[in-house]
């Protein structure tokens, strides 16, 4: 059964061959682990080896203004290594959207310093970035070397962009003390999101991901009624018109944490998966009885506990507690919940893929959840 077919039947509710695959966002120690085990120099050739069904694939993008002050490129393994940038030292560094961020004294993880609206109350004379985009057919073209798997087009969710722009604190007053300055945002985030992904679903993709974390372990970072009143009359108009534009085309939402308090919401914007149902801190069984006639799940497999600190048994555990209490009826892709540290043993990693390929789906179909 090839990928996509397997996805789809992942989405109806039904048990595939296998359940689908994912590798998420992999830190660059990982690929050089899985190259180094399977004996290539490809990234592409580990995703066929392990089995991976999606694709996350870049819409290639310039950005004239910004590049005219680029000064140098982000060496090393932290996030954004092998991108250029405008330094404003040897480890800060400003983005297109005028975002600045310090790469951590280890080299693996970069923090936030600053944006260009921290202490603004009043958007004149800001705008996003002027971006340049491929035309849909060369896109498409882009992207075709990989339609036989399931491809991914990553756009932020709003919120993300904008605590960045505003400081994360700063902006969590502004929802409450100045919401015409978060509606004026926000029309121009969610305007600049869209347009990319309306390209991505011309030209081809199969998902769309609107990626931004609006929840910590404890619970959300903003209340439910906010993201009713700023987010959810905007993100559910721009789902419908993806949709619109291409019916088959899925729409997955990640967000860490807990997120279960927006679940409602989110269904009630359209969006098909939720990633990564955080197993520290959500039950992913409980969400799965819950939500699971409306919603397919993505992740579920600890990279905070059981993937860098388990033994390769507890891997297999957790897979197969997963596929059992969340993949019973299909409506699950596995995956590590987010990035897989760049220190957690590579004996895990692998035994990720190995137990979904390995767990008797035969069983599944008769016994369910």
């Amino acid at each position: 059964m090839g990928s996509k077919e397997r996805f789809e039947r992942a989405l109806r509710r039904q048990v595939p061959d296998r359940l689908p695959m994912d590798l998420l966002w992999p830190r660059a120690e990982t690929i050089a682990a899985l190259k180094a085990h399977f004996g290539t120099d490809s990234a592409e050739e580990v995703r066929r080896r392990l089995g991976i069904d999606f694709r996350w694939l870049g819409v290639p993008t310039r950005y004239p203004e910004f590049e005219r002050r680029v000064n140098g490129r982000l060496e090393g393994e932290a996030p954004g290594a092998g991108l250029d940038y405008v330094f404003r030292d040897k480890r800060t560094f400003e983005d297109a959207w005028g975002i600045v961020r310090r790469v951590g004294e280890d080299g693996k993880y970069v923090e936030w310093c600053g944006g260009p609206l921290v202490g603004v109350e009043d958007l004149t004379g800001w705008a996003p970035p002027k971006a340049v985009y491929p035309s849909a057919p060369e896109l498409a073209g882009h992207i075709a070397p990989f339609g036989e798997f399931v491809t991914v087009i990553e756009i932020e969710f709003p919120f993300k962009v904008a605590w960045h722009l505003c400081g994360m604190e700063e902006f969590l007053m502004l929802m409450l003390t100045n919401p015409p300055f978060v509606h004026e945002l926000y029309d121009r985030l969610y305007a600049f999101q869209e347009e990319k992904a309306r390209l991505a679903v011309r030209a081809g993709f199969d998902v769309i991901a609107v990626v931004g974390d609006i929840a910590g372990q404890l619970g959300m970072m903003f209340s439910p009624e906010l993201f009713r009143q700023f987010d959810l009359p905007r993100f559910k108009a721009m789902v419908s018109r993806l949709k619109a534009e291409n019916p088959r085309v899925k729409v997955l939402y990640h967000s860490d944490g807990n997120v279960e308090a927006a679940i409602p919401l989110l269904i009630e914007c359209g969006i098909d998966i939720l990633n990564p149902v955080q197993s520290a801190c959500m039950d992913p069984a409980k969400i799965k009885r819950c939500y699971g006639d409306r919603l397919t799940f993505h992740g579920t497999i600890s990279v905070q506990d059981t993937i860098p600190s388990g033994s390769v048994k507890d891997v297999y555990n957790e897979v197969f507690t997963r596929i059992r209490t969340v993949g019973y009826d299909g409506g699950l892709v596995v995956s590590p919940e987010n990035s897989i540290p760049f220190d957690a043993p590579l004996e895990n990693v692998l035994a990720v893929y190995d137990a979904v390929r390995s767990f008797d789906y035969a069983s599944l179909r008769v016994t369910g959840g």
